[in-house]
Protein backbone atom coordinates (compact mmCIF):
# COMPACT_ATOMS: atom_id res chain seq x y z
CA UNK A 1 0.00 0.00 0.00
CA UNK A 2 2.72 2.75 1.21
CA UNK A 3 4.55 2.10 -2.16
CA UNK A 4 0.93 2.64 -4.01
CA UNK A 5 0.72 5.99 -2.70
CA UNK A 6 4.02 7.17 -3.07
CA UNK A 7 3.47 6.33 -7.22
CA UNK A 8 0.28 8.32 -6.85
CA UNK A 9 1.64 11.08 -5.13
CA UNK A 10 4.23 11.29 -7.68
CA UNK A 11 1.78 11.31 -10.67
CA UNK A 12 -0.31 13.68 -8.73
CA UNK A 13 2.32 16.45 -8.45
CA UNK A 14 3.47 16.54 -11.67
CA UNK A 15 0.23 17.10 -13.03
CA UNK A 16 0.06 14.58 -15.76
CA UNK A 17 -2.86 12.78 -16.52
CA UNK A 18 -1.82 8.94 -17.50
CA UNK A 19 -2.75 8.15 -21.05
CA UNK A 20 -4.34 4.42 -20.48
CA UNK A 21 -4.25 4.08 -24.31
CA UNK A 22 -0.38 4.18 -25.06
CA UNK A 23 0.58 2.27 -21.37
CA UNK A 24 -1.29 -0.71 -23.52
CA UNK A 25 0.09 0.15 -26.82
CA UNK A 26 2.70 -2.36 -28.40
CA UNK A 27 6.30 -1.42 -28.31
CA UNK A 28 6.96 -0.88 -32.10
CA UNK A 29 8.91 -3.52 -34.03
CA UNK A 30 12.43 -3.33 -34.42
CA UNK A 31 13.63 -4.24 -37.83
CA UNK A 32 14.42 -8.02 -37.70
CA UNK A 33 18.43 -9.02 -37.04
CA UNK A 34 19.86 -10.37 -39.65
CA UNK A 35 21.28 -13.22 -37.33
CA UNK A 36 23.06 -15.40 -40.41
CA UNK A 37 24.95 -12.12 -41.48
CA UNK A 38 26.94 -12.27 -38.03
CA UNK A 39 27.77 -15.78 -38.18
CA UNK A 40 32.21 -16.39 -37.75
CA UNK A 41 33.34 -17.67 -41.50
CA UNK A 42 34.32 -20.87 -39.04
CA UNK A 43 30.85 -22.00 -38.73
CA UNK A 44 29.90 -20.62 -42.28
CA UNK A 45 32.34 -23.06 -43.35
CA UNK A 46 31.45 -26.01 -40.84
CA UNK A 47 27.79 -25.99 -42.36
CA UNK A 48 28.87 -26.23 -45.48
CA UNK A 49 30.61 -29.23 -44.91
CA UNK A 50 27.25 -31.15 -44.61
CA UNK A 51 26.01 -29.60 -47.53
CA UNK A 52 26.27 -30.64 -51.10
CA UNK A 53 28.28 -28.51 -53.20
CA UNK A 54 24.84 -27.35 -55.56
CA UNK A 55 23.44 -26.77 -52.00
CA UNK A 56 26.56 -24.80 -51.12
CA UNK A 57 26.64 -22.74 -54.14
CA UNK A 58 22.56 -21.80 -53.31
CA UNK A 59 23.31 -20.34 -50.04
CA UNK A 60 24.41 -17.08 -51.90
CA UNK A 61 21.24 -16.00 -52.21
CA UNK A 62 20.63 -16.13 -48.33
CA UNK A 63 21.99 -12.66 -47.02
CA UNK A 64 24.63 -10.54 -48.42
CA UNK A 65 26.86 -12.11 -46.22
CA UNK A 66 26.91 -15.44 -47.46
CA UNK A 67 26.70 -13.76 -51.38
CA UNK A 68 30.47 -14.63 -51.77
CA UNK A 69 31.01 -16.95 -48.85
CA UNK A 70 30.84 -20.05 -50.38
CA UNK A 71 33.88 -19.58 -53.11
CA UNK A 72 35.96 -19.57 -50.09
CA UNK A 73 34.62 -23.03 -48.69
CA UNK A 74 37.13 -25.82 -47.51
CA UNK A 75 34.82 -29.00 -48.77
CA UNK A 76 34.58 -29.41 -52.47
CA UNK A 77 32.58 -32.31 -52.56
CA UNK A 78 30.90 -33.14 -56.50
CA UNK A 79 28.98 -36.55 -56.70
CA UNK A 80 28.31 -37.27 -60.38
CA UNK A 81 25.16 -39.32 -59.48
CA UNK A 82 22.29 -39.06 -57.55
CA UNK A 83 20.07 -41.40 -55.41
CA UNK A 84 17.72 -42.33 -58.30
CA UNK A 85 19.77 -41.53 -61.41
CA UNK A 86 23.38 -40.50 -62.66
CA UNK A 87 23.73 -37.00 -64.03
CA UNK A 88 25.15 -36.26 -67.58
CA UNK A 89 28.74 -35.84 -67.70
CA UNK A 90 28.50 -32.81 -69.31
CA UNK A 91 26.19 -31.47 -66.66
CA UNK A 92 28.54 -33.13 -64.07
CA UNK A 93 31.70 -31.77 -66.11
CA UNK A 94 30.76 -27.81 -66.09
CA UNK A 95 29.13 -27.82 -62.62
CA UNK A 96 33.18 -28.73 -61.55
CA UNK A 97 34.53 -26.09 -64.14
CA UNK A 98 32.20 -23.44 -62.85
CA UNK A 99 31.92 -23.89 -59.20
CA UNK A 100 36.87 -23.84 -59.36
CA UNK A 101 35.89 -21.11 -61.68
CA UNK A 102 34.21 -18.74 -58.93
CA UNK A 103 36.30 -20.13 -56.24
CA UNK A 104 39.72 -19.24 -57.85
CA UNK A 105 39.00 -15.77 -57.60
CA UNK A 106 39.38 -16.24 -53.43
CA UNK A 107 42.38 -15.32 -52.11
CA UNK A 108 45.12 -18.42 -52.94
CA UNK A 109 46.33 -18.49 -49.01
CA UNK A 110 42.53 -20.27 -48.75
CA UNK A 111 43.12 -24.24 -48.54
CA UNK A 112 40.66 -27.20 -49.13
CA UNK A 113 40.34 -29.91 -46.53
CA UNK A 114 38.55 -32.15 -49.16
CA UNK A 115 38.85 -32.39 -52.51
CA UNK A 116 36.29 -35.05 -53.86
CA UNK A 117 35.13 -35.71 -57.33
CA UNK A 118 32.85 -39.08 -57.25
CA UNK A 119 31.52 -41.13 -60.18
CA UNK A 120 33.13 -39.40 -62.92
CA UNK A 121 32.76 -40.73 -66.80
CA UNK A 122 36.05 -40.03 -67.95
CA UNK A 123 36.84 -40.63 -71.83
CA UNK A 124 40.21 -39.23 -73.21
CA UNK A 125 39.40 -36.05 -74.13
CA UNK A 126 37.95 -35.42 -70.57
CA UNK A 127 42.12 -36.28 -69.12
CA UNK A 128 43.19 -32.39 -69.65
CA UNK A 129 40.09 -30.87 -67.87
CA UNK A 130 40.39 -33.61 -64.82
CA UNK A 131 44.20 -32.17 -64.75
CA UNK A 132 42.77 -28.82 -64.24
CA UNK A 133 40.74 -29.80 -61.70
CA UNK A 134 43.48 -31.38 -59.74
CA UNK A 135 45.71 -28.60 -60.04
CA UNK A 136 43.53 -26.29 -58.73
CA UNK A 137 43.04 -28.98 -55.08
CA UNK A 138 47.02 -29.20 -54.92
CA UNK A 139 47.54 -25.46 -55.41
CA UNK A 140 44.87 -25.44 -52.13
CA UNK A 141 46.95 -27.78 -50.22
CA UNK A 142 44.26 -30.17 -50.37
CA UNK A 143 44.52 -32.39 -47.32
CA UNK A 144 41.80 -35.45 -47.96
CA UNK A 145 41.95 -35.61 -51.99
CA UNK A 146 39.07 -38.14 -53.30
CA UNK A 147 39.33 -39.38 -57.42
CA UNK A 148 36.39 -41.92 -58.05
CA UNK A 149 36.03 -42.61 -61.45
CA UNK A 150 33.57 -44.70 -63.02
CA UNK A 151 33.79 -48.06 -63.51
CA UNK A 152 32.78 -48.12 -67.23
CA UNK A 153 36.09 -45.47 -67.80
CA UNK A 154 38.46 -47.47 -65.33
CA UNK A 155 41.86 -47.38 -66.39
CA UNK A 156 41.27 -44.18 -68.84
CA UNK A 157 42.73 -41.89 -66.70
CA UNK A 158 46.51 -41.38 -65.31
CA UNK A 159 47.26 -39.13 -61.85
CA UNK A 160 49.23 -36.55 -63.07
CA UNK A 161 53.02 -36.17 -61.59
CA UNK A 162 52.05 -33.67 -59.43
CA UNK A 163 50.56 -35.93 -56.82
CA UNK A 164 53.37 -37.86 -55.89
CA UNK A 165 55.02 -35.45 -54.43
CA UNK A 166 52.37 -33.21 -52.06
CA UNK A 167 53.71 -33.18 -48.24
CA UNK A 168 50.77 -31.68 -46.99
CA UNK A 169 48.25 -34.43 -48.23
CA UNK A 170 47.10 -36.11 -45.10
CA UNK A 171 44.80 -39.06 -47.13
CA UNK A 172 43.97 -40.16 -50.84
CA UNK A 173 41.15 -42.28 -52.12
CA UNK A 174 41.70 -42.94 -55.92
CA UNK A 175 39.73 -45.37 -58.09
CA UNK A 176 39.65 -46.19 -61.45
CA UNK A 177 43.26 -44.37 -62.35
CA UNK A 178 46.37 -45.46 -63.60
CA UNK A 179 49.12 -44.62 -61.65
CA UNK A 180 52.87 -44.06 -63.02
CA UNK A 181 54.66 -46.82 -61.63
CA UNK A 182 58.14 -45.63 -62.03
CA UNK A 183 57.48 -42.85 -60.42
CA UNK A 184 59.24 -41.59 -57.02
CA UNK A 185 56.78 -41.27 -53.94
CA UNK A 186 57.06 -38.57 -51.25
CA UNK A 187 54.20 -38.53 -49.02
CA UNK A 188 55.24 -37.10 -45.57
CA UNK A 189 51.46 -36.33 -44.20
CA UNK A 190 49.69 -39.31 -45.49
CA UNK A 191 47.94 -41.31 -43.02
CA UNK A 192 44.91 -43.22 -44.98
CA UNK A 193 45.39 -44.70 -48.66
CA UNK A 194 42.82 -46.18 -50.43
CA UNK A 195 43.80 -47.53 -54.03
CA UNK A 196 40.86 -49.28 -56.21
CA UNK A 197 40.88 -50.88 -59.68
CA UNK A 198 43.95 -49.98 -60.39
CA UNK A 199 47.29 -51.61 -61.81
CA UNK A 200 50.32 -51.90 -59.08
CA UNK A 201 53.37 -53.87 -58.57
CA UNK A 202 55.27 -54.87 -56.14
CA UNK A 203 58.18 -52.42 -56.60
CA UNK A 204 55.93 -49.30 -56.34
CA UNK A 205 53.87 -50.31 -53.67
CA UNK A 206 57.09 -50.96 -51.62
CA UNK A 207 58.04 -46.87 -52.61
CA UNK A 208 54.97 -46.04 -51.07
CA UNK A 209 55.60 -47.72 -48.32
CA UNK A 210 59.41 -45.79 -48.31
CA UNK A 211 57.96 -42.44 -49.13
CA UNK A 212 55.09 -42.71 -46.65
CA UNK A 213 56.54 -42.53 -42.96
CA UNK A 214 53.47 -41.89 -40.94
CA UNK A 215 50.74 -44.00 -42.91
CA UNK A 216 48.39 -45.75 -40.91
CA UNK A 217 45.97 -47.61 -43.43
CA UNK A 218 46.07 -48.96 -46.77
CA UNK A 219 43.15 -50.31 -48.51
CA UNK A 220 43.91 -52.39 -52.08
CA UNK A 221 40.46 -53.36 -53.75
CA UNK A 222 40.38 -54.95 -57.39
CA UNK A 223 43.94 -54.01 -57.91
CA UNK A 224 46.45 -56.43 -59.48
CA UNK A 225 49.88 -56.38 -60.43
CA UNK A 226 50.88 -56.90 -56.36
CA UNK A 227 51.93 -61.00 -55.38
CA UNK A 228 54.17 -59.96 -52.52
CA UNK A 229 53.53 -57.34 -50.03
CA UNK A 230 56.44 -56.71 -47.56
CA UNK A 231 55.56 -54.55 -44.91
CA UNK A 232 58.13 -52.83 -42.91
CA UNK A 233 56.57 -49.55 -41.91
CA UNK A 234 56.56 -49.11 -38.02
CA UNK A 235 53.13 -46.77 -38.28
CA UNK A 236 51.09 -48.82 -41.21
CA UNK A 237 48.41 -50.70 -38.55
CA UNK A 238 45.60 -51.45 -40.95
CA UNK A 239 45.62 -53.70 -43.93
CA UNK A 240 42.26 -54.13 -46.18
CA UNK A 241 42.64 -56.47 -49.18
CA UNK A 242 39.10 -56.52 -50.93
CA UNK A 243 38.17 -58.13 -53.99
CA UNK A 244 35.54 -56.59 -56.76
CA UNK A 245 32.36 -58.55 -56.09
CA UNK A 246 32.41 -61.72 -56.47
CA UNK A 247 35.21 -62.07 -59.31
CA UNK A 248 38.49 -62.98 -58.27
CA UNK A 249 40.88 -59.48 -58.57
CA UNK A 250 43.93 -60.08 -56.19
CA UNK A 251 47.36 -61.63 -57.09
CA UNK A 252 48.45 -61.59 -53.88
CA UNK A 253 50.80 -64.75 -52.79
CA UNK A 254 52.83 -63.56 -50.15
CA UNK A 255 52.27 -61.17 -47.26
CA UNK A 256 54.81 -60.19 -44.79
CA UNK A 257 53.71 -57.61 -42.08
CA UNK A 258 55.36 -58.42 -38.80
CA UNK A 259 53.72 -54.59 -37.37
CA UNK A 260 50.38 -54.78 -38.66
CA UNK A 261 47.61 -54.57 -36.00
CA UNK A 262 44.27 -55.14 -38.15
CA UNK A 263 44.09 -57.08 -41.26
CA UNK A 264 40.81 -57.84 -43.25
CA UNK A 265 40.91 -60.42 -46.42
CA UNK A 266 37.67 -59.90 -48.64
CA UNK A 267 38.66 -61.54 -51.61
CA UNK A 268 38.78 -64.33 -54.03
CA UNK A 269 42.41 -65.85 -53.48
CA UNK A 270 44.73 -68.17 -54.76
CA UNK A 271 44.53 -71.92 -53.29
CA UNK A 272 47.89 -70.96 -52.12
CA UNK A 273 47.87 -67.54 -50.39
CA UNK A 274 50.08 -67.51 -47.60
CA UNK A 275 50.38 -65.40 -44.01
CA UNK A 276 53.82 -64.76 -42.86
CA UNK A 277 55.15 -63.40 -39.72
CA UNK A 278 51.79 -61.41 -38.34
CA UNK A 279 52.44 -61.65 -34.98
CA UNK A 280 51.18 -58.30 -33.77
CA UNK A 281 47.68 -58.45 -35.59
CA UNK A 282 44.81 -58.01 -32.67
CA UNK A 283 42.22 -58.31 -35.29
CA UNK A 284 41.71 -60.02 -38.53
CA UNK A 285 39.01 -60.89 -40.74
CA UNK A 286 38.80 -63.64 -43.34
CA UNK A 287 36.21 -63.60 -45.54
CA UNK A 288 37.28 -65.24 -48.54
CA UNK A 289 36.54 -68.19 -50.94
CA UNK A 290 38.29 -69.68 -53.77
CA UNK A 291 36.09 -69.73 -56.80
CA UNK A 292 35.97 -72.39 -59.81
CA UNK A 293 33.98 -72.56 -62.53
CA UNK A 294 31.08 -73.92 -61.17
CA UNK A 295 30.91 -71.75 -57.98
CA UNK A 296 32.89 -71.37 -55.32
CA UNK A 297 34.50 -74.58 -53.96
CA UNK A 298 34.84 -75.48 -50.40
CA UNK A 299 37.14 -78.39 -51.08
CA UNK A 300 39.71 -76.58 -52.70
CA UNK A 301 40.43 -74.23 -49.39
CA UNK A 302 40.45 -76.64 -46.70
CA UNK A 303 43.96 -76.61 -46.51
CA UNK A 304 44.51 -73.19 -47.44
CA UNK A 305 41.74 -72.03 -44.70
CA UNK A 306 44.12 -74.78 -42.04
CA UNK A 307 47.32 -72.74 -42.39
CA UNK A 308 45.46 -69.53 -42.30
CA UNK A 309 44.33 -69.95 -38.52
CA UNK A 310 47.46 -71.51 -37.48
CA UNK A 311 48.95 -68.49 -38.41
CA UNK A 312 46.14 -66.04 -36.75
CA UNK A 313 45.71 -68.18 -33.61
CA UNK A 314 47.40 -65.64 -31.20
CA UNK A 315 44.96 -62.60 -31.78
CA UNK A 316 42.61 -61.76 -30.06
CA UNK A 317 39.62 -60.95 -32.19
CA UNK A 318 38.32 -63.01 -35.33
CA UNK A 319 35.68 -62.96 -37.77
CA UNK A 320 35.28 -65.70 -40.35
CA UNK A 321 32.69 -65.04 -43.56
CA UNK A 322 30.71 -67.89 -44.55
CA UNK A 323 32.93 -69.44 -47.09
CA UNK A 324 35.09 -69.93 -44.43
CA UNK A 325 32.87 -71.47 -42.22
CA UNK A 326 31.60 -74.25 -45.13
CA UNK A 327 34.97 -75.14 -45.34
CA UNK A 328 35.83 -75.52 -41.73
CA UNK A 329 32.29 -77.78 -41.38
CA UNK A 330 34.10 -79.96 -44.10
CA UNK A 331 37.71 -80.12 -41.60
CA UNK A 332 35.11 -81.06 -38.71
CA UNK A 333 33.51 -83.72 -40.41
CA UNK A 334 36.85 -85.08 -42.17
CA UNK A 335 38.25 -85.24 -37.97
CA UNK A 336 40.36 -82.72 -38.22
CA UNK A 337 41.99 -81.55 -35.14
CA UNK A 338 40.99 -77.69 -34.77
CA UNK A 339 44.18 -75.66 -33.72
CA UNK A 340 43.69 -74.22 -30.15
CA UNK A 341 43.74 -70.37 -30.30
CA UNK A 342 43.68 -67.44 -27.98
CA UNK A 343 40.53 -65.80 -30.01
CA UNK A 344 38.63 -63.64 -27.23
CA UNK A 345 36.13 -62.38 -29.53
CA UNK A 346 34.84 -64.96 -32.59
CA UNK A 347 32.41 -63.00 -35.54
CA UNK A 348 30.92 -64.98 -37.77
CA UNK A 349 29.09 -64.18 -40.64
CA UNK A 350 26.74 -66.33 -42.48
CA UNK A 351 23.47 -67.83 -42.61
CA UNK A 352 23.66 -70.57 -39.70
CA UNK A 353 22.35 -72.93 -42.08
CA UNK A 354 22.06 -76.69 -41.72
CA UNK A 355 25.85 -77.02 -43.35
CA UNK A 356 27.64 -74.35 -41.10
CA UNK A 357 26.85 -75.89 -37.73
CA UNK A 358 29.68 -78.16 -37.70
CA UNK A 359 32.02 -75.06 -38.84
CA UNK A 360 30.51 -73.36 -35.77
CA UNK A 361 31.50 -76.12 -33.30
CA UNK A 362 35.41 -76.26 -35.16
CA UNK A 363 36.02 -72.75 -33.80
CA UNK A 364 34.35 -73.62 -30.46
CA UNK A 365 36.31 -76.15 -30.08
CA UNK A 366 39.66 -74.10 -31.28
CA UNK A 367 38.90 -70.72 -28.92
CA UNK A 368 39.09 -72.02 -25.87
CA UNK A 369 39.32 -68.42 -24.16
CA UNK A 370 36.36 -67.30 -25.93
CA UNK A 371 34.76 -64.64 -24.11
CA UNK A 372 32.46 -63.16 -26.46
CA UNK A 373 30.61 -64.67 -29.99
CA UNK A 374 28.74 -62.76 -32.31
CA UNK A 375 26.85 -64.13 -35.22
CA UNK A 376 25.88 -61.92 -38.09
CA UNK A 377 23.33 -63.59 -40.00
CA UNK A 378 24.06 -63.21 -43.93
CA UNK A 379 22.79 -64.53 -47.22
CA UNK A 380 25.20 -66.45 -48.77
CA UNK A 381 25.88 -67.79 -52.10
CA UNK A 382 25.58 -71.25 -53.80
CA UNK A 383 28.92 -73.10 -53.03
CA UNK A 384 30.47 -76.71 -54.33
CA UNK A 385 30.11 -79.59 -52.90
CA UNK A 386 31.85 -82.79 -54.86
CA UNK A 387 29.75 -85.89 -54.24
CA UNK A 388 32.09 -87.39 -51.43
CA UNK A 389 31.33 -84.13 -49.28
CA UNK A 390 27.85 -84.29 -50.21
CA UNK A 391 27.75 -87.29 -48.25
CA UNK A 392 28.62 -86.09 -44.53
CA UNK A 393 26.28 -83.87 -44.53
CA UNK A 394 23.57 -86.43 -42.99
CA UNK A 395 23.32 -84.41 -39.30
CA UNK A 396 20.23 -82.77 -38.23
CA UNK A 397 19.48 -79.71 -35.91
CA UNK A 398 20.90 -81.48 -32.95
CA UNK A 399 24.11 -81.93 -33.70
CA UNK A 400 25.69 -79.46 -31.67
CA UNK A 401 23.35 -80.97 -28.34
CA UNK A 402 25.43 -84.22 -29.45
CA UNK A 403 28.68 -82.55 -28.54
CA UNK A 404 27.32 -81.15 -25.39
CA UNK A 405 30.05 -80.88 -22.73
CA UNK A 406 33.11 -80.69 -25.29
CA UNK A 407 33.94 -77.10 -25.26
CA UNK A 408 36.26 -75.81 -22.86
CA UNK A 409 35.10 -72.12 -23.57
CA UNK A 410 31.47 -73.11 -22.85
CA UNK A 411 32.01 -73.88 -19.52
CA UNK A 412 34.60 -71.69 -18.25
CA UNK A 413 34.53 -68.40 -20.28
CA UNK A 414 31.71 -67.37 -22.85
CA UNK A 415 29.82 -64.46 -21.28
CA UNK A 416 28.33 -62.57 -24.30
CA UNK A 417 26.68 -63.77 -27.49
CA UNK A 418 24.97 -61.51 -29.67
CA UNK A 419 22.71 -62.71 -32.79
CA UNK A 420 22.34 -60.29 -35.06
CA UNK A 421 19.80 -60.72 -38.69
CA UNK A 422 16.57 -59.92 -39.80
CA UNK A 423 13.53 -61.06 -38.98
CA UNK A 424 13.75 -64.14 -41.95
CA UNK A 425 16.52 -65.09 -40.28
CA UNK A 426 15.55 -65.32 -36.75
CA UNK A 427 12.79 -67.64 -37.83
CA UNK A 428 15.14 -70.54 -39.29
CA UNK A 429 14.91 -73.39 -36.92
CA UNK A 430 18.92 -73.86 -37.01
CA UNK A 431 19.59 -70.44 -35.64
CA UNK A 432 17.06 -71.35 -32.64
CA UNK A 433 19.24 -74.67 -32.28
CA UNK A 434 22.07 -72.55 -31.96
CA UNK A 435 20.08 -70.63 -29.32
CA UNK A 436 19.05 -72.96 -27.73
CA UNK A 437 21.94 -74.90 -27.10
CA UNK A 438 24.08 -71.95 -26.32
CA UNK A 439 21.64 -71.25 -23.71
CA UNK A 440 21.79 -74.74 -22.45
CA UNK A 441 26.01 -75.47 -22.19
CA UNK A 442 27.36 -71.48 -21.45
CA UNK A 443 27.86 -71.88 -17.58
CA UNK A 444 29.28 -68.33 -17.09
CA UNK A 445 27.09 -66.93 -19.50
CA UNK A 446 25.90 -63.43 -18.72
CA UNK A 447 23.74 -61.84 -22.01
CA UNK A 448 22.49 -63.35 -24.99
CA UNK A 449 21.28 -60.49 -26.80
CA UNK A 450 18.85 -60.90 -30.59
CA UNK A 451 19.17 -58.06 -32.38
CA UNK A 452 16.37 -58.11 -34.92
CA UNK A 453 17.66 -55.64 -38.28
CA UNK A 454 14.39 -54.78 -39.30
CA UNK A 455 13.61 -51.64 -41.79
CA UNK A 456 10.21 -50.65 -41.20
CA UNK A 457 10.23 -48.14 -43.86
CA UNK A 458 10.41 -51.00 -46.30
CA UNK A 459 7.75 -53.09 -44.80
CA UNK A 460 4.31 -52.61 -46.17
CA UNK A 461 2.41 -51.22 -43.69
CA UNK A 462 -0.39 -54.09 -43.72
CA UNK A 463 2.50 -57.01 -43.38
CA UNK A 464 3.97 -55.12 -40.17
CA UNK A 465 1.82 -56.91 -38.03
CA UNK A 466 2.61 -60.39 -39.43
CA UNK A 467 6.34 -59.14 -39.19
CA UNK A 468 5.98 -58.66 -35.48
CA UNK A 469 3.84 -61.71 -34.83
CA UNK A 470 6.88 -64.08 -36.23
CA UNK A 471 9.46 -61.99 -33.77
CA UNK A 472 7.43 -62.22 -30.93
CA UNK A 473 7.23 -66.05 -31.87
CA UNK A 474 10.72 -66.58 -31.86
CA UNK A 475 11.18 -64.50 -28.24
CA UNK A 476 8.69 -67.02 -26.76
CA UNK A 477 10.80 -69.65 -27.77
CA UNK A 478 13.53 -68.75 -26.26
CA UNK A 479 12.36 -67.54 -23.18
CA UNK A 480 11.20 -71.14 -22.95
CA UNK A 481 14.90 -72.58 -23.25
CA UNK A 482 16.98 -74.06 -20.59
CA UNK A 483 19.36 -71.75 -18.87
CA UNK A 484 22.96 -73.82 -17.69
CA UNK A 485 24.33 -69.52 -16.23
CA UNK A 486 21.95 -68.69 -13.41
CA UNK A 487 22.91 -65.05 -14.20
CA UNK A 488 21.92 -65.30 -17.99
CA UNK A 489 19.82 -63.00 -19.01
CA UNK A 490 18.11 -62.53 -22.69
CA UNK A 491 17.79 -59.07 -24.45
CA UNK A 492 15.43 -58.98 -27.38
CA UNK A 493 17.02 -55.61 -29.32
CA UNK A 494 14.20 -54.64 -32.30
CA UNK A 495 13.27 -51.43 -33.20
CA UNK A 496 10.10 -49.98 -31.43
CA UNK A 497 8.91 -47.71 -34.46
CA UNK A 498 7.27 -50.99 -35.59
CA UNK A 499 5.32 -51.51 -32.63
CA UNK A 500 4.18 -47.82 -32.73
CA UNK A 501 3.46 -47.49 -36.34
Amino acid sequence: MAETSVQGARCKSSGDRPNRGLQNRPPPLSPPRDHISALPDAVIHHIFSFLTIRDVVKTSVLSKRWRSTWTTTADLVFIGYSEHRRLRTLDFSSLVDSVLSQCSTSPPTVTVRRFHVIGFVCDEDDCPKVDLWLHFAVRRRVEHLRLWLSEQTMGVYTLPGILYGLSWLVRLDVAGCCFSLGATVSWPCLKVLSIDYAELSDDFLGRIFRGSPVLESLKLRGCWGVRNVTIDSLSLKKLVLKGRGTSYNSCVENLRAPNLLSLRVLQGTHADFRLDHVSSLVEAKLDLYVETDDGLSCSAGRDLLKELLEKLRNVPTITIGGWCLKVLSLLEMDGVPSPLSKHQNLILHAPVSQSDLPGIAYMLQSSQCLEKLVIRLIRFPKFVLDEESKARYTFDEDFLCSRKGSFECLAKHLKRVEIIGCEDSLGWKHVLALIKFLLGDALVLEKLIIKAELFPQYIPKHLQAVVLSKLLGVFRNVLSYRRASKIAEVIFDYPFELVSS
